[in-house]
């Protein structure tokens, strides 16, 4: 590649890295994932087993998993207003029927959706506070739930990475 991928300024990019940092740090985040074949001291193993950074919709397994997935989404807020646009973090909480109880009497889908609703909610973080907006349960089929949060702020739209002379312009405009 041409471009220097070790430094990629984007704001969906750095915000996800930022993400999985945050939730692999959560030592409660990963004891409540209940994966018995990582151990919690080894956090970035659940990086792709566990925790994605994208929406993933688990197929049949052998093995009882359980699942949080997450997206970033950049939405213009006014197309009369540049300089602002809104955040969205989006995350499902997926578990297996095998493995939804727990030691302390919560089901592990709404475990977990505390537990990011706690790290996350009103958090100075990413810079601008992200406040809880939806916060739903649903199915995915016979075997997984799911707990959908999702998490909105209003931000800069990054014009101080605006530029004029983009290298990848063959015009040079």
């Amino acid at each position: 590649m041409k471009r220097d991928i070790q430094v990629v300024k984007d704001d969906i990019i750095e915000m996800k890295r930022l993400i999985k940092q945050t939730l692999i740090a959560d030592t409660d985040i990963l004891e409540a994932l209940h994966n018995p074949d990582i151990d919690i001291d080894s956090p970035d193993e659940f990086l792709d087993n566990n925790i994605y950074g994208f929406i993933r919709i688990p197929t049949t397994q052998d093995t009882v998993r359980n699942f949080i997935c997450f997206t970033v989404d950049d939405i213009e807020e006014n197309r009369f207003n540049e300089v602002m646009k809104i955040q969205y973090i989006q995350f499902n909480v997926i578990c297996h029927l095998d493995d939804m109880k727990t030691e302390y009497g919560i089901d592990r889908h709404d475990l977990l959706g505390y537990l990011i609703r706690d790290t996350f909610n009103w958090t100075n973080k990413f810079g601008l506070q992200f406040k809880l907006i939806y916060n739903k349960e649903s199915t995915i089929d016979s075997d997984y739930y799911c707990r959908t949060l999702k998490f909105e702020a209003t931000k800069p739209n990054a014009l101080n990475k605006a530029r004029m002379d983009n290298p990848y312009d063959k015009f040079r405009r």
